[in-house]
């Protein structure tokens, strides 16, 4: 049996003046990350994250255990610190990911920060991933509860990110989930999950006809609760596919938006991460699917 992925992508702005975050979804991959350092910073380090990953969405390498995620990931991250190095107006700039893979019959999951990748698979919704945040870990340590998380003045303090740091990816989570035909996958901002209760989440990925129409609705309820962040919802069905995996990848959110900041940023990284560490996303999409 091997798997692929219906995806569909959403996202908006919300109260804020401009989007940090950006989407993939793709046949073989879905995505969010979250930028943070301000308005230009934060948009550049989430779509240059995106932007990396998206060839990959396509087919993920089946002879790479994980499909070649982590390695893309850190690919990643080392474009982040090349773009600072060549626009140190861009210090400070970092992102939050959580990425959902299918290579063969299996499924990977690479997650840093606090956007969150969830399950559904009837009647149960459970979230794969566990927030890298202060307020998380005072609540696995008993010293705050649940609620009190919700409110807390330092509940958006990430302790992982990716920020160009030569130890950034060693807070990169990198795991497989039980996945199976049917299946329906959600990634998603804190903007999503800090405006709706799992139980809200649980319902709209429960009743939507399809991916389409569940990140829809997802992102209206967050926008009506309301949301006080960026709202970006990337949902996929998982089923049992023959032969290569067809379709297109496409991109949310800043990743999508032709920004003069980003395409500087682009320009100076070419043709590559500076170390020549890593094989840049071109050669990747260029491997045969199995």
């Amino acid at each position: 049996m091997a798997l692929s992925l219906l995806a569909a992508a959403r996202s908006h702005t919300g109260p804020r003046p401009d989007n940090q975050d950006s989407g993939l979804a793709a046949p073989a991959l879905i995505a969010v990350a979250d930028g943070v350092g301000g308005n230009v910073g934060g948009a550049v380090a989430s779509s240059l994250v995106v932007s990396w990953l998206a060839p990959l969405g396509r087919v993920l390498l089946p002879d790479e255990v994980d499909g070649g995620l982590a390695r893309v990931v850190s690919a990643a991250n080392e474009r982040i610190r090349t773009a600072v190095g060549h626009r140190p107006r861009l210090e400070g700039m970092a992102t939050t990911m959580s990425a959902i893979g299918v290579v063969g019959a299996r499924a990977v999951l690479a997650h840093i920060g606090d956007s969150r990748a969830y399950r559904w698979r009837a009647p149960e919704l459970v979230q794969l991933t566990r927030d890298h945040t202060l307020v998380q870990a005072l609540v696995d340590a008993g010293s705050i509860t649940p609620a009190e998380a919700l409110v807390h003045p330092q509940r958006s303090a990430v302790y992982a990110a990716l920020h160009g740091g030569t130890d950034d990816v060693d807070g990169l989570e990198v795991s497989f989930v039980d996945v199976l035909p049917g299946d329906r996958l959600l990634v998603c901002s804190d903007g999503l999950s800090g405006a709706l209760p799992p139980e809200a989440i649980a319902e709209h990925l429960a009743l939507a006809e399809n991916p389409d129409q569940a990140a829809a609705t997802l992102l209206g309820a967050a926008l009506a609760a309301p949301a006080s962040d960026n709202v970006t919802v990337v949902v996929a069905d998982v089923v049992e596919t023959q032969g290569p995996v067809v379709g297109r990848h496409r991109t949310v959110g800043a990743a999508a938006n032709s920004r003069d900041e980003t395409v500087e940023v682009l320009e100076a990284l070419w043709p590559g991460p500076s170390t020549g560490a890593f094989t840049p996303v071109a050669a990747v999409e260029e491997q045969p699917a199995g």
